[in-house]
């Protein structure tokens, strides 16, 4: 916990940005489901053109579905991916106001 509390974060959409328009068609909001992640793992999943393999998880999902997945359908999509890339931090919106570190550790 200290190692992540010392580090840098940086918001990371759950639902990417680049596919709002077909989520907003599914009922979802991209900016209600965001999470605090390491600022290193959020490039390393975001590290090919077009925001892959993070992104390209989606547009294969999308795919795959054909795009007729339920809402809750996406939301466990979201859990897999979440578990598939290790994803530990604070969930949060996009709008919320909170510190993302790093954070300092208190002295005992």
């Amino acid at each position: 916990m200290e190692a992540w509390a010392s580090r840098p974060k940086e918001r990371h959409h759950i639902f990417p940005q680049a596919l709002k328009p077909y989520f907003q068609s599914k009922g979802i909001n991209v900016h209600d489901y965001v999470i605090a992640i390491d600022a290193e793992l959020h490039k390393r999943i975001h590290r090919d053109a077009n925001g892959a393999p993070w992104n390209e998880e989606w547009r294969q999902f999308r795919r795959t579905t054909r795009g007729t997945a339920s809402k809750p359908a996406h939301f466990e999509h979201a859990s897999l991916l979440i578990q598939k890339y290790g994803l530990f931090g604070l969930t949060m919106t996009y709008w919320q106001d909170v510190e993302l570190g790093p954070f300092p550790v208190p002295e005992n």
